[in-house]
């Protein structure tokens, strides 16, 4: 297989990210087992995920100028032995500090993969089957998702906690090594301007970015589809449904899996509407969106456990969300001049992680809070999750909110 080839460089930038997101969503399945080994409060179990998605948001624009300035193939390589050593941290941590510091070390490898995979398949597709590639590729990296609830889960549950997480950083040393040896920046016989791409220069273009109302709409879009799907698989998702919903482990990660399979099917499905049908792309943000905020109303106001059928509606619905949350750098695509497309994405793709952030840790106080008004013995009861996970209803109606505020202006200067 040849270096250059096109095959070669997605295939290898893919597994970057499918190990990328094994990495970020190994924290999901090992919430409850994190719980007992560091004897800790919901806040601060969440604040394992929350500050490695903080480091993440934060890279983004940083990450957006130096993938402008130095390409992608560079980034991968140094966001996945960052996230080497981030698990290996995680995994040898005595203390719930140590472990903190690991999982920040994982949010800043995980911000350099995603933007550099979007950039690649620019680079290496003709505009025509961009949309297409774009879907298809990000849903098959999310695989890593299943990687972490099936295979990490198994090893953590005989294996112990260092065993697992020590695999996990094996599989990014493993990632890293493959990003350096197949993947191109781009085709040789196509020119590019990095050396000519100053830190000044880098700026500006990120500031003419920012000041565009369709680069905004696309922070809101991703925003607003990205972070309830993000918040279950992450970190809530597990011990929603086992402590808060009465269900097995083996049922919740399963829903896992159900997540994400959905994702890859949607994610094709989708590439197929925003290469074919680009003006419903639009009218489908707004049907999914209110189709996961009717969701968690529904879940508010359900008393008692739910029943199975409707936690596998519940999980089918927030599934929706990632793959439509892409939809946000199809538009962008469309808007941006190539030069300015890292920053461009890179500002966007914050929108999703800052949602999913803040909603992870208003959860966690959610829950020490209503612990410590009813006195339960623990904060991870039914009634504690019914209040948490309902928190996130009021993140998306203000996503969803500014999206169509921001659409308006867009249109105006562009048809969408």
């Amino acid at each position: 297989m040849a270096r250059g080839n096109a095959s070669a460089v997605m295939a290898a930038a893919t597994f970057a990210y499918f190990a990328s997101v094994m990495q970020r969503s190994s924290m999901g399945v090992a919430a409850l087992p994190a719980a007992e080994r560091f004897h800790t409060t919901a806040t601060a179990l969440s604040a394992l995920a929350v500050f490695q998605l903080i480091v993440y948001a934060a890279m983004q624009i940083p990450v957006g100028i130096l993938l402008d300035r130095f390409g992608a193939r560079i980034l991968i390589t140094v966001g996945a032995i960052a996230m080497t050593i981030g698990q290996f941290v995680v995994a040898i941590a005595p203390t719930i500090s140590i472990a903190y510091l690991g999982r920040m070390l994982v949010g800043l490898g995980d911000a350099f993969t995603f933007i550099s995979l979007v950039r690649l398949i620019v680079a290496w597709n003709d505009a025509k089957s961009v949309p297409r590639q774009q879907q298809f590729l990000t849903s098959l990296g999310q695989l890593g998702q299943i990687a972490s609830a099936v295979p990490f889960a198994i090893l953590l549950a005989f294996s112990g906690w260092q065993d697992a997480f020590s695999m996990a950083a094996f599989v990014a040393v493993v990632s890293a090594v493959v990003a350096f040896l197949f993947i191109r920046n781009e085709p040789s016989h196509v020119p590019h301007s990095r050396d000519e791409m100053t830190l000044k220069r880098a700026m500006a273009l990120l500031v003419e970015n920012v000041k565009f109302a369709g680069t905004r709409m696309s922070f809101w879009v991703h925003f607003t589809l990205q972070s309830s799907g993000s918040v279950f698989l992450l970190l809530w998702g597990v011990p929603y449904l086992v402590a808060g919903q009465g269900q097995t482990r083996q049922f919740a990660s399963s829903m896992l899996i159900l997540q994400t399979s959905l994702g890859l099917l949607l994610g094709y499905l989708l590439g197929l509407l925003a290469a074919n049908r680009p003006q419903w792309r639009v009218r489908f943000v707004f049907i999914d969106a209110a189709l996961i905020i009717s969701a968690w109303i529904f879940m508010a106001c359900w008393s008692g456990p739910a029943p199975t059928w409707m936690l596998i509606a519940l999980v089918v619905i927030i599934g929706s969300g990632g793959p439509a949350s892409m939809l946000a750098m199809d538009f962008s695509r469309g808007f941006t001049p190539k030069e300015r497309l890292g920053s461009a994405n890179g500002f966007i793709n914050i929108g999703g992680f800052l949602a999913t952030f803040s909603t992870m840790a208003i959860a966690g106080w959610i829950l020490d809070f209503v612990k410590a008004t009813t006195h339960a013995s623990t904060a991870y009861s039914p009634l504690g999750f019914r209040w948490a996970m309902s928190a996130q209803i009021a993140v998306l109606i203000v996503g969803l909110a500014l999206f169509g505020f921001e659409l308006r202006k867009t249109r105006r200067t562009h048809q969408i």
